[in-house]
């Protein structure tokens, strides 16, 4: 690589690590995709177009790790992306019963006062990353109802139970997934009911803060 394209690559790193950030998984591999984006949109800019090299850049970088992301089915999506999508949503439903039809993107971004680019990119993300094929999430569909609870409150669900301890994950899905009483996790876990009450409300207070 020469020295140009290599400061180029210095110069634009912010910006490809920032895009990283919006999956979980790998960033060196993600930032290696993102500087073949790059590349590619610096072979295609064109200073004569009316708009900045890093506004072009953006969509070959993201298209680059969006490559990446399909061939690694272990890229997960970041709280942050999943709750913007659940915002998004409901958004759509608020604005559509106010206006009686589906809202404008420009129309969402003024409501949730975000870009709009970032109303695209949300998208993408939930497009390219196809959860029927995440057995983590389907495991949480065998005991939760589909109708209740949104594929998104499940990613935050499954994100939040894998920062707990072992234990107190245990716990929880005892109590929570198999429906099991204080009593019957007790007996299992070889403690009393009276321990198991006050372990289960710092695990309940712990996943309400990573959610």
């Amino acid at each position: 690589m020469n020295e140009e394209l290599k400061e180029l690559i210095i110069n634009n790193q912010n910006l490809i690590y920032s895009i990283a950030s919006k999956f979980k998984g790998d960033k060196e591999d993600l930032f290696q995709a993102g500087c073949l984006g790059l590349l590619d949109a610096y072979k295609k800019y064109n200073p004569n177009y009316n708009t900045k090299f890093t506004t072009y850049a953006y969509p070959f970088i993201m298209g680059e790790m969006y490559k990446y992301v399909l061939g690694d089915k272990n890229i997960k999506l970041s709280p942050e992306i999943v709750k913007l999508n659940i915002a998004i949503k409901n958004a759509e439903d608020y604005l559509t019963q106010k206006f009686k039809r589906g809202p404008t993107d420009i129309e969402l971004s003024s409501f949730l006062e975000i870009p709009v680019y970032k109303l695209v990119e949300t998208r993408n993300c939930y497009q390219t990353l196809s959860l029927d094929d995440d057995t983590n999430e389907s495991s949480l569909y065998d005991f939760v109802s589909s109708d209740d609870v949104s594929k998104d409150d499940l990613i935050l669900l499954r994100d939040a139970l894998n920062r707990l301890e072992a234990k107190e994950k245990e716990l929880i899905i005892k109590r929570y997934f198999y429906n099991k009483t204080q009593q019957e996790v007790a007996n299992e876990l070889g403690i009393n009911q009276v321990k198991v009450s006050r372990e289960e409300g710092k695990v309940l207070t712990k996943l309400k803060k990573y959610m």
